[in-house]
């Protein structure tokens, strides 16, 4: 007899990522502590983070107004992620010109803060995804996969949304945001041993309401729109998939109403935290009435990896 093992597959979305501390606070207050971490994008920052010990505590005190904070943790601002190009950048146009920032800058910060940067080193299982922009293919870091390349720059990788940031070099191969080739990858954590995938997904299109249309609210509006019902499309089908190929795994989807906050506005940390955590609680309680998360029987442990 043995307890099902929890895996969480956080999806990107910038600034929007702050939700998944709140269904992280939500695991934690009903008992429920992932093994596997499962990340592209902020999904890939808050494995690293919190999949290290980094506690839930300190990572939210990095949002607070200066004099309301109580720990010396990770600060992730603006300034964190946006990075000049090195001067050998200069003389490749056609590189500098394939984004707007560099990720070099995310990279020796988490460097810093990361109190392990290496994969093979660290207790819990976490995995990193990212996408070979000349191969068209899904790259995989961590155990089991690519677990050389420290996790700092694994993340990076991960985090280089198209257009924005320059593809992000690992030994010779040139790598964008994992979300490109797929909104979850939720199969990684099953291959990775989870009964329970829980997913915090922060694609939810904004609900209809109000007395003006998204189409009235500025390009911005409509971009954000139509990201989401895009990714979200795609994550659906994705699940729905997943559901099929592996019906012993128990799938939780959290979608929390993230509302109309930009992809940008860290300022509005709190709540996006508090409708992640509302959205978590919900599913899981749900969850675990159906006995997602009990002691599983010998017949349904599955041969170690």
């Amino acid at each position: 007899m043995r307890k099902p093992k929890v895996a969480f597959v956080g999806t990107g979305g910038a600034a929007r990522g702050i939700a998944h501390l709140g269904v992280l606070k939500a695991c934690e207050e009903l008992g429920i502590y992932p093994e596997i971490f499962v990340g592209a994008s902020a999904g890939a920052i808050v494995g690293a983070t919190y999949g290290q010990g980094i506690g839930l505590d300190v990572l939210l005190d990095g949002y607070r107004l200066p004099w309301k904070r109580r720990h010396s943790g990770p600060r992730f601002h603006m300034h964190t992620f946006f990075g000049a190009p090195r001067m050998v950048d200069l003389f490749d146009p056609g590189y500098l010109s394939s984004g707007l920032f560099s990720a070099d800058k995310l990279e020796r910060y988490l460097a810093k803060i990361l109190p392990v940067n290496d994969f093979r080193k660290v207790e819990s299982r976490i995995l990193v995804t990212a996408v070979d922009i000349d191969r068209s293919e899904r790259v995989l870091f961590g155990k089991g996969f690519d677990a050389e390349t420290p996790i700092s720059r694994a993340v990076a990788a991960s985090c280089c949304v198209p257009g924005l940031f320059r593809p992000y070099e690992i030994g010779g191969r040139y790598h964008l945001d994992g979300e490109v080739a797929r909104t979850l990858s939720a199969d990684v954590a099953v291959e990775a041993g989870a009964d329970v995938v829980i997913i915090s997904n922060i694609y939810r299109p904004a609900a209809p309401g109000g007395r003006r249309s998204v189409a009235r609210r500025g390009p911005l509006a409509v971009i954000n729109q139509s990201l989401n019902i895009l990714l979200t499309e795609k994550e659906r089908r994705g699940l729905d998939l997943y559901s099929h190929t592996h019906p012993r795994c128990h799938f939780i989807d959290i979608a929390p109403d993230i509302g109309r906050f930009g992809y940008l506005n860290r300022f509005a940390a709190r709540s996006l935290v508090m409708r992640g955590y509302r959205a978590a609680l919900q599913a899981l309680v749900v969850a675990k009435e159906q006995g997602a998360f009990d002691v599983l029987g010998q017949a349904q442990v599955r041969p170690p990896n």
